[in-house]
């Protein structure tokens, strides 16, 4: 069993190709990072027929790893001050109901990567979620995929939203809009 946001992302998706829409790139932070990494999947991975070519993906501090096996949990453990693992525990709990967390549309860290677009992903180097993007960033370049992780030193989960409060923030966001600007202007004239 699979989360229900799951399908709803992917009924989106298809919604914006049936409108016109001819390219799309996917973003997101943490959760939402979780979504634009599982339906980017499965787009790839079930070749979901629509207009619309995927062009890229870009993310900030993914939850990759609905299962919480990365060893940030305890390494990162005092360095963040957001998360907790019995916090994100408790997260996990009410959003998968009764799906299974290693469901790969529950955790993109074990879901098809290879054909995938290219994929950035942005995490702070104090994050208990650290782990989430190293290794799902190690197992798509492994799948041939273009992807870049930026390790952001000394910033904790969701630096990204601090914008006029950390260079960092400003920083990693630029890039970002530089990425899906690049990857919407490639395929300009597909």
């Amino acid at each position: 069993m699979r989360p229900a946001a799951t399908d709803d992302v992917l009924a989106c998706y298809r919604g914006l190709g049936g409108s016109g829409v001819r390219r799309i790139a996917l973003t997101g932070d943490s959760a939402g990072g979780n979504l634009a990494l599982g339906l980017a999947s499965r787009v790839t991975g079930e070749a979901v027929s629509t207009n619309a070519t995927l062009v890229g993906i870009a993310v900030l501090s993914p939850v990759t790893d609905l299962t919480l096996s990365g060893a940030a949990y305890e390494t990162r453990a005092d360095a963040e001050p957001f998360f907790t693992r019995p916090q994100v525990a408790e997260l996990v709990h009410s959003y998968l109901g009764s799906a299974d967390a290693k469901h790969p549309l529950a955790s993109p860290l074990h879901s098809q990567l290879a054909g995938m677009p290219p994929v950035r992903i942005h995490v702070g180097d104090d994050e208990v979620l650290l782990d989430d993007s190293l290794r799902y960033a190690a197992r798509a370049v492994t799948a041939s995929v273009d992807a870049r992780l930026d390790v952001w030193m000394g910033m904790p989960h969701g630096f990204a939203g601090s914008i006029g409060k950390l260079k960092a923030a400003a920083q990693a966001l630029d890039a970002v809009g530089a990425f899906l600007t690049e990857r919407l202007q490639a395929h300009a004239s597909s």
